[in-house]
């Protein structure tokens, strides 16, 4: 790549938001080049062990991967349906079940493997004219004549439109010179997928405790992924118990709901903070997915509004081109920075919010809970009003998410 290499976007990070991003642009006719670390790998079993990190997909995740063309793929490897959620806490006995029945939908969305999803969208990508750059380093970025240039350690890539995709410590948010407002939660996550002695029932399942949130996400044959919280300084701990000493711990925590774990796959852990980028956007550079915000993973929303957030890109840009408008014009960007940035600081302050409601160490709280627990599942126009946001997101959803051809 000796010579400058040049594209209409180029999109720093081939994970799940960014070639969501990439496939919805190349199918509109821009030319894209995607610049990832390592190409996931294509080859696949059904024998292949459960992967640590998944996303529970809403609908309109689902329609915008349908859309792409990589649905079928994603099914032809492993993708389980959900058909309701049941919410409890260990501090009363309220309990709230949310189920797809009730608002005559088939399911409430689908758990898949994170690496099934990226592989899925990076085999649709390999077959389009998209530019597909592996095992390159980027060493800067710089603005010259209304253009983005990236240095990479195997050329330089000139672009209209250089997007951030590239995760939580986005090396591009950084050299576009983009702060960064931040929380710490004190919290650790701990993922990994496990077998149950009793059925999920095709059910997610969620217990609030006195230390956070623990949950089982329904995947195939028993099988659920975990969500396990924990306090920050206890993340060491939890990824050091053998494995006979996890399975007593994950019943524990799951007060042995689906009775007693049978069987266990590779796990990991990640400390929780919410970030949100004060901009997402600038002059010919634009972010997405984690680089632009993190939230809570207690709902399991982080996917679903990265998934948004490029789909949202895509509609700017292609009405963009259509009224003859540089793609990289700020004016132009600031658009698809309204549409996104207040939803996914409302999804943020929600999932805060949630925290602050199980909060068990309050007596007043738990008091609280245990009169509106019971409230809340017969309130039912409330319940189908609730499921269907989480299902489908709120408006106006960009075209990728509608169930229309695009």
């Amino acid at each position: 790549m000796s010579d400058a290499v040049k594209v209409d976007v180029a999109i720093v990070g081939g994970g799940m938001v960014g070639l969501t991003a990439a496939l919805g642009l190349v199918k509109q006719g821009f030319r894209v080049a995607v610049l990832e670390r390592d190409a996931p790998t294509l080859d696949w079993s059904a024998q292949m062990p459960y992967q640590p990190r998944v996303s529970a997909l809403t609908r309109a995740s689902e329609t915008i991967l349908r859309n792409l063309e990589a649905w079928c793929e994603i099914e032809a490897r492993r993708a389980h349906p959900f058909h309701a959620m049941r919410i409890w806490e260990s501090a009363s006995a309220g309990e709230v079940v949310f189920d797809a029945a009730s608002i005559n939908e088939a399911n409430l969305g689908y758990v898949v493997e994170n690496n099934v999803i990226q592989a899925a969208l990076w085999a649709q990508l390999v077959q389009t004219s998209a530019l597909c750059i592996t095992g390159q380093t980027i060493d800067g970025l710089r603005f010259e004549n209304q253009q983005a240039c990236l240095d990479t350690s195997a050329g330089q890539i000139e672009a209209q439109l250089v997007v951030g995709a590239d995760g939580a410590f986005s090396q591009i948010r950084r050299l576009a010179g983009i702060g960064l407002d931040q929380h710490d939660y004190a919290q650790c996550a701990v993922v990994g997928c496990v077998r149950t002695q009793a059925s999920h029932q095709d059910s997610c399942w969620q217990r609030y405790r006195h230390e956070g949130p623990f949950a089982f996400l329904a995947m195939e044959q028993n099988v659920s992924s975990i969500a396990w919280y924990l306090p920050l300084e206890k993340m060491d701990w939890a990824l050091s118990l053998s494995d006979e000493a996890y399975r007593n711990e994950i019943e524990k925590a799951s007060d042995g709901r689906l009775g007693h774990i049978v069987d266990t796959w590779e796990r990991a852990a990640f400390p929780l903070t919410r970030r949100h980028a004060q901009a997402y956007v600038k002059p010919n550079v634009a972010l997405i997915g984690d680089a632009a915000h993190t939230v809570h993973p207690q709902a399991g929303q982080g996917v679903n509004l990265g998934l948004l957030d490029a789909a949202s890109l895509v509609d700017v840009l292609v009405q963009a081109r259509q009224q003859g408008r540089s793609i990289g014009d700020v004016a132009v960007l600031r658009r698809y920075e309204r549409w996104r940035k207040g939803d996914n600081l409302v999804v943020q302050r929600a999932m805060e919010g949630f925290d602050w409601l199980f909060d068990q160490p309050h007596s007043f709280k738990n008091a609280w809970r245990a009169r509106l627990l019971p409230l809340v599942n017969v309130a039912t126009p409330l319940k189908h009003w609730l499921t269907k946001q989480a299902l489908y997101g709120r408006e106006p959803l960009p075209r990728l998410a509608r169930a229309i051809p695009v």
